[in-house]
């Protein structure tokens, strides 16, 4: 019996090793790797001797693991997650044949091995394959920390907005750093839920819960994808009040519901230095801060809605201001062209939280990407906080040269580069600093303006009381990939070696790119390099030669074939011909007609819009990233319509409709649904920010509730997932995220990267978590979850905020 199964196993290797050398064969042929020819041969060669029971098999299986081992060092080194499907199929190869070696015989008739010593062999062989399952569930820093502690520079760092949480990152500066540490590194172990509230709307159809709360007195503010608005008692849960605005969906925001944030104002915190100061400033600034009136409405939650409303609520009550706009509503579709003819594509709306700074309420908003030419421009605009009229609107074909509103009945220009994130303010520079997108198409750059490739994935810095622009970086040149910014700039006082510290601003990037500019003129402080790209671009294309590097980025390294990943050598030989079979000259290769080209980093991120978070008190940025490669091809619209393909903005095909090209593109994954390339797949980082040094990388996310081909394999599998959302992190060492694809909350060492503790949630989550301490002196970390991101279905879809705190004293 033994030898009818060990003929058969022969039969599966020679089988396997056929297909391996014939992949090797048009690997070879595309100018790729010999060793999957000369692997799949001995491979096939140890087959036929295992159905001949011949004792060759053993030695060849042998000589074929370590002819493997030595390849595989030789070409990864001991990279953990590239060396399993490169060893673990010839490590199951050369088992199974020791096992059978007792039933395999020399030339005179003696078996290769006796009993004892073949188990012996394959009892090794099979330690080295648990080994290797052993490893797949303990994590592979990508940078290993050194051990040291972080230096604190800045003590008091957090301190200014006391207990509470009353901006989308904290503060106008976006650090989302909060200087608690009642719950630290020693008893974060002890967490537990406080409370759980339920918002009643389910992220389904479409939405997703992407909201960082926030929380002022004893009360805890935030939005639904619908753009209802839900106050909850801060220590209880309880629910106090909501307001509905009853938002309509339109055909463009069917599949595109989320609110981020809303934004605080206290009009009794607005100081009377800033109010005497607009004597001498221009009109639209003393409107700004100079009511006309006694305001109602004293605490203000402003919201910007998925139908392109600005609203003011009383904080206290949840009833509309009705001295702000007409009757608690401005509408911000003022100035902003239609769609084009019979298209919905360019229907503006708004997903992120404002700005809300100084008396002044500072938007953007959201297009759809891809579908056609003539959108809807761009344009940034300030709101009076107090009565809702508009003190000015930048756009970039007007730039530095006029920041006023244009009058009633003008539309602001189309096709501007947009802004759909949320800004960051420094009110000692009286600056608000946001980031731009590219103009739409983002894959044909043919049609574009002058002034589009002017501000193309740039940061502007404006002063926020008159709009007038002071400077701005751009972080690309003339984006081909849906490069743009989206994440809120962090500010940062930055201590020098000699005591001096210089005001910088941490723009992430989908790119990768960290890019640290002085926040007084936009130059760098980190080095920045200008690199030569491939500009071999399809007839009408504009290109760019050079694109910024900063000296801080992260997984930005260029692919190479050995890069190509897979569960098994065999899909690992599926993306190595995939690869070789692409356009790849690096970052910035020009998309063409005849074939795929790959586009890394990915047009998800890098950094994407839930941005990063700085330990004020150490300077250290810590910051989750997205490593998921694309591939991207132009085709003719009329071909893509006989295909059958169906336009959409995030999908697989784009009609770029009024240029030459549509666009299909793909997440570059091998037949098994795995990505084509090396783990990680998502990091957690941290910088140092004086030095640039990486301090740890660790990768984020299991593959537990990730579902391949619709099926998750529910193992802690810790490989490093796609991440969405941010960071927060805290004075007691800890930086919390809840944005990986499986259902956890986790608690990371400041230091290490360590995982700490984590919380299993009922459902994934994409936001950030925030930290507050409420009125009974507890501190408490609140995340919401409404589902991991775009599952592309309503299953494991919720609606819970839940709220974490140590037990409380006796308990």
């Amino acid at each position: 019996m033994s030898s009818k199964l060990a003929q058969g196993a022969g039969i599966l290797f020679a089988l396997l090793g056929v297909l391996l050398a014939a992949g090797g064969v048009w690997l070879i042929s595309l100018g790729g790797s010999w060793f999957y020819l000369l692997a799949g041969a001995v491979l096939a060669a140890t087959g036929v001797a295992l159905v001949r029971l011949r004792a060759s098999a053993l030695w060849m299986a042998l000589g074929l693991l370590l002819f493997a081992a030595v390849w595989a060092l030789w070409e990864v080194g001991l990279d953990f997650w590239q060396l399993v499907p490169r060893l673990i199929a010839f490590l199951v190869v050369a088992m199974v044949t020791a096992a059978f070696a007792p039933r395999l015989h020399r030339r005179d008739l003696s078996p290769a091995l006796r009993c004892r010593p073949a188990g012996v062999l394959a009892g090794v062989l099979a330690l080295g394959l648990v080994g290797f399952f052993a490893g797949m569930f303990v994590p592979h820093p990508t940078v290993e920390a050194d051990g040291s502690r972080a230096e604190v520079t800045n003590a008091a760092a957090g301190q200014g907005a006391g207990n509470d949480w009353p901006a989308y990152g904290r503060t106008s500066s976006g650090d989302r750093y909060a200087q608690f540490d009642q719950i630290n590194t020693t008893n974060v172990k002890d967490l537990q839920v406080a409370w759980t509230y339920r918002t009643g709307d389910l992220a389904i159809d479409g939405a997703e819960y992407q909201v960082t709360p926030l929380k002022i007195d004893d009360t805890v503010y935030l939005c639904t994808p619908l753009s209802k608005v839900v106050a909850v008692d801060a220590t209880t849960g309880k629910e106090k009040w909501r307001f509905d605005p009853k938002a309509v969906v339109s055909e463009s925001t069917q599949g595109w519901k989320r609110c981020r944030g809303v934004g605080y104002a206290d009009l009794d915190a607005l100081d009377t230095a800033t109010a005497a100061s607009a004597a001498t400033a221009p009109a639209q600034a003393v409107a700004a801060n100079t009511p006309a009136a006694p305001a109602i409405c004293r605490k203000r939650i402003i919201e910007t809605t998925i139908d392109a409303r600005l609203l003011a609520l009383d904080a206290e009550t949840g009833k509309l201001c009705e001295d702000f706009g007409d009757k608690g509503y401005v509408d911000l579709g003022i100035g902003i062209a239609p769609a084009p003819k019979d298209s919905d594509a360019g229907t503006y709306n708004v997903t992120s939280a404002p700005l809300v700074a100084d008396g002044v309420v500072m938007v953007g908003g959201r297009l759809n990407d891809n579908l056609t030419v003539g959108e809807p421009g761009g344009v940034v605009r300030g709101y009076d906080v107090v009565t809702g009229k508009i003190l000015w609107a930048w756009d970039a074909k007007r730039g530095a040269t006029d920041s006023t509103p244009l009058p009633e009945g003008q539309l602001y220009p189309l096709e501007t580069p947009n802004f759909w994130g949320t800004a960051a303010y420094d009110p000692k520079l009286g600056l608000a600093y946001f980031p731009l997108g590219n103009q739409t198409p983002d894959f044909w750059t043919g049609n574009r303006h002058d002034y589009s490739d002017e501000y193309t994935d740039a940061v502007v810095a404006v002063e926020l009381k008159t709009g007038k622009e002071r400077w701005h970086f751009r972080t690309a040149n003339i984006d081909q990939f849906d490069y743009d910014v989206s994440s809120q700039p962090i500010l940062y006082d930055m201590p020098g070696k000699n005591g001096e510290t210089t005001p910088v601003l941490v723009q992430l990037t989908k790119r990768g790119q960290v890019f640290v500019l002085d926040r007084r003129t936009g130059q760098p402080v980190v080095p920045v390099e200008y690199r030569k790209v491939s500009t071999d671009a399809m007839p009408g294309m504009k290109v760019a030669p050079t694109q910024p590097h900063s000296a801080i980025a992260v997984g930005v390294e260029p692919f190479k074939e050995s890069d190509m990943w897979g569960a098994s050598i065999f899909d690992q030989l599926y993306c190595r011909i995939q690869f070789k079979q692409m356009r790849w000259e690096g970052e910035f290769t020009p998309l063409s007609d005849k074939q795929r080209t790959l586009i890394y980093p990915g047009y998800y991120g890098g950094f994407n819009w839930g941005g990063g978070a700085v330990d004020a008190g150490t300077g250290t940025l810590i910051v989750n990233d997205i490593r998921m490669a694309q591939w991207g091809r132009f085709i003719k619209q009329e071909e893509a319509k006989r295909i059958g393909y169906k336009p959409s903005t995030e999908g697989e095909y784009s009609t770029q409709t009024g240029t030459p090209w549509g666009v299909e593109r793909s997440m570059f994954v091998s037949p098994l649904g795995v990505p084509c390339f090396k783990p990680p797949f998502g990091t957690m980082t941290a910088i140092d920010l004086s030095t640039g040094k990486t301090r740890w990388q660790v990768p984020m996310g299991t593959i537990k509730d990730a579902p391949v081909h619709g099926i998750a394999p529910g193992v802690d599998i810790p490989l490093g997932m796609p991440t969405m959302g941010g960071p927060l992190v805290t004075k007691g060492g800890l930086t919390f995220f809840h944005g990986s694809l499986d259902y956890y909350v986790r608690a990371l060492d400041n230091d290490t990267g360590k995982v700490l503790w984590q919380g299993r949630l009922p459902v994934g989550g994409q936001g950030a978590p925030m930290s507050y301490v409420g009125k009974d002196g507890r501190q408490y970390v609140v995340v919401v979850a409404g589902g991991a991101t775009r599952t592309g279905t309503n299953d494991n879809r919720g609606d819970y905020v839940i709220a974490y705190a140590l037990p409380k004293a006796g308990k």
